[in-house]
């Protein structure tokens, strides 16, 4: 394949894929830090196959799935795996543990700038609890519904 049918062919394939990739692999991470890397090296690898094989359009958004997984798995050891916690799971008194944050900031009301926002993810980022940014980026920079997370 010509460089240029191969760049033309990559251009499509990120503008049809990329937003529903995005939220793949940040609901997949366990640090959503980590989002952007292993969304680069997704698209990489598939810079690197096109130019090697063509590949059909059929399955293109399952098999691009498919490379972001192996590249999630790489990048993640068994430890930090077993370390999730869901934010759904119960403790000892049968609450759900997203039911035990306590609401101190009324985020709906606040207009956030970019400035504002920019503070406010770094904040959120360094947060122990690694969920807590990832609900955050898909509800409010996504517009995921809560039900969809």
């Amino acid at each position: 394949m010509t460089s240029r049918i191969g760049l033309c062919k990559f251009n499509e394939i990120y503008e049809n894929t990329s937003c529903e990739l995005l939220r793949y692999v940040i609901v997949k991470c366990h640090n959503i830090s980590d989002a952007n890397d292993i969304l680069q090296e997704t698209y990489l690898e598939l810079w690197k196959i096109l130019n090697k094989k063509d590949l059909e359009d059929i399955n293109i958004k399952s098999y691009i799935i498919g490379i972001a997984n192996n590249k999630i798995k790489k990048h993640f050891t068994l430890m930090q795996r077993l370390r999730t916690i869901s934010l759904f799971g119960k403790d000892d008194n049968d609450l759900e543990l997203i039911d035990n944050f306590q609401d101190e900031v009324d985020i709906e009301s606040i207009v956030l700038l970019k400035d504002e926002w920019n503070m406010l993810w770094k904040y959120i980022k360094e947060k122990k609890n690694k969920d807590i940014p990832k609900v955050f980026y898909l509800f409010y920079r996504l517009d995921l519904s809560i039900k969809e997370i």
